[in-house]
């Protein structure tokens, strides 16, 4: 689960303690009391005293505690029990720590850090209402400000504190400092490590409406609507904040991230660029912007931002991959080789060699492809199952099914809940016409992404070429066209299911779309039998003459006019 960026401010004592680390040995030992330190102190006490510090310095805080405590609560020395704390803390000890704590509160009732561990471990029990009693009394002796003590409890307590008790405390703090954004802020930090961002973002959202929050509340609240995907609730929240400040760069970025998610591409690509003009060296936001238009296919751009990226360290791995794709695109080869060569970061390496290796499949053939494939060692399964999917499409490539089903079916195993691997092998046992199985594993995809377009279509549209199921079919491909209208093949499938059922004037309507939208074949044959099959003989003729020439390899277009006349 990714969490809220917060910016914590952890004073010394407080880092000592971390409550979560309870069990965790500091680096470095406290330093030692001397024995002469301690008045009217017993000659067997003294004795006691140098060996529990001799053990300490020999790395046995434990033992050192074992000694020491019992002389700090005999001889009710505040700096033995000082020391004693601190020996339990480096020992991990954590009812040693609240031993000494309470002792150490005891005999200096000013101690800030003496009362920390108070609340912290009644939050360890269980037992909220100590809690806010122990911190209403740290609270009387902290020098901190209540911002930060806020902050800082937020950090410490989620770490080993049971949810409905962490919840418990900071909606009680919530309730003592109604006016403080701090207290919402550490009541939303707490709710996104416990697992409820919708919580968290609801005490965000109330701090921002009610007081004056500062830019973290707001850079909080844009993390979470990206990591939530809720981006229309996060574009509409955030408005007015991101119109009264224009030159917050740090937020407008987080603002175009969510530009780009609600595909509102123009207004994303002005904020960036707005950004990079202001400051030239936001490699990350030139970076976001040179990955906007490739996704928009403005190749030529996205090229020249990512050269300029190619010069800054740190970016010069991502921007040599995404110039080999786009030499690729642009089927220079050679060049795009060059780039992925270059790649050597861990998170693009891979990728980069599968690129390389599909290259060397249209230059040199499947087995060099494959051979290449061979050659990485990936280091996990996540990297493993990404081989053998392009193992598998490579022989696709070449129509050998049966290996290519063998490497999805290798992967699945790997990764059960893959859906590009799910589809790629339903769409082999397709091109295997083992229809039977095809259905089968149709269904399965989906019942296991029932709002998935592509999922939807694979199924309604196997219905449909076989004439089958129709009214299921007609579900299943108005389901997906309402989760994405403009996805041509999808409109294929449609007005192809109107052609079956005789309803041509709606079926050239969806075909004519999608052929709009995309000139495909596969498209351009129904939509010419569309319109032979309502005497618009003509046009059906000029379509073909006009754009069959465009697929050459495609011999039941080039074959459809004749067949159509019955020649």
């Amino acid at each position: 689960m990714k969490k809220i960026k917060f910016m914590l401010i952890l004073p010394l004592a407080t880092s000592l303690l971390g409550c979560a680390q309870l069990g965790a040995k500091p680096a470095m030992q406290p330093s030692g009391m001397q024995a002469e330190e301690v008045k009217n102190i017993e000659p067997k006490l003294m004795f006691e005293l140098m060996l529990g510090e001799m053990l300490a310095e020999r790395g046995d805080p434990m033992s050192a505690y074992n000694l020491l405590f019992p002389i700090a609560q005999a001889t009710q020395d505040v700096r033995l029990a000082e020391r004693s704390f601190q020996l339990a803390m480096s020992a991990g000890f954590a009812k040693g720590i609240e031993q000494s704590a309470a002792l150490w509160r005891t005999l200096d009732p000013m101690q800030a850090s003496a009362w920390r561990v108070g609340y912290l471990m009644a939050l360890r029990h269980g037992e909220v209402e100590e809690a806010i009693s122990a911190w209403q009394s740290y609270r009387k002796v902290s020098d901190l400000s209540l911002e930060d003590d806020l902050k800082n409890a937020s950090a410490q307590a989620v770490q080993a504190t049971q949810p409905e008790i962490g919840m418990a405390f900071f909606q009680r703090l919530g309730q003592l400092y109604p006016q403080d954004w701090s207290a919402g802020f550490a009541l939303a930090y707490a709710a996104n490590h416990y697992n409820q961002p919708l919580l968290a973002l609801e005490a965000l959202e109330d701090v921002a409406t009610r007081l004056a929050a500062p830019l973290e509340v707001y850079f909080a609240l844009a993390n979470l609507y990206i990591e939530q995907d809720l981006t229309a609730r996060g574009l509409a929240f955030l408005a007015e904040f991101m119109a009264q400040n224009p030159t917050q760069w740090m937020m407008q970025e987080r603002f175009a991230r969510l530009e780009v998610k609600a595909a509102l591409y123009l207004s994303a690509k002005q904020r960036y660029q707005r950004i990079i003009d202001a400051n030239p060296r936001a490699f990350t936001s030139l970076l976001s912007l040179a990955l906007l238009e490739l996704e928009l296919g403005e190749l030529a751009q996205a090229q020249t931002y990512f050269l300029t990226l190619s010069s800054v360290e740190g970016y010069r791995d991502v921007s040599h991959y995404y110039l080999g794709v786009i030499s690729q695109s642009n089927q220079d080869l050679e060049q795009a080789k060059r780039y992925l060569q270059k790649v050597s970061h861990p998170s693009y390496y891979l990728d980069a060699n599968i690129l390389i290796a599909q290259i060397k499949v249209t230059t040199n053939g499947l087995d060099a492809g494959i051979t290449h494939l061979q050659t990485l060692q990936p280091s996990n399964n996540e990297e493993l199952v990404k081989v053998l999917r392009a193992q598998a499409i490579f022989y696709g490539q070449f129509s050998r099914w049966d290996q290519a089903l063998a490497h999805y079916q290798l992967a699945l195993d790997l990764a059960p809940d893959d859906l590009p691997i799910m589809y790629g092998l339903v769409m082999v046992l397709y091109e295997m016409e083992d229809f039977e199985a095809y259905e089968v594993r149709a269904k399965a995809l989906v019942a296991r992404f029932p709002d998935e377009p592509d999922a939807l279509n694979a199924l309604g549209y196997f219905y449909v070429e076989r004439n089958i199921n129709l009214d299921e079919a007609q579900d299943l491909l108005d389901r997906a066209l309402a989760i994405d209208p403009d996805r041509y093949h999808i409109l294929d499938s449609r007005g192809w299911l109107a052609y079956q059922r005789g309803n041509y004037v709606e079926a050239e309507a969806y075909l004519q779309r999608a052929w709009s939208i995309r000139k495909d074949d596969e498209v351009l044959i129904h939509l010419i039998k569309t319109k032979w099959a309502q005497n618009q003989v003509q046009a059906a003729k000029a379509l073909w003459q006009d754009y069959a020439p465009l697929f050459p390899d495609n011999l039941l277009l080039q074959n459809l006019i004749n067949e159509l006349t019955g020649n």
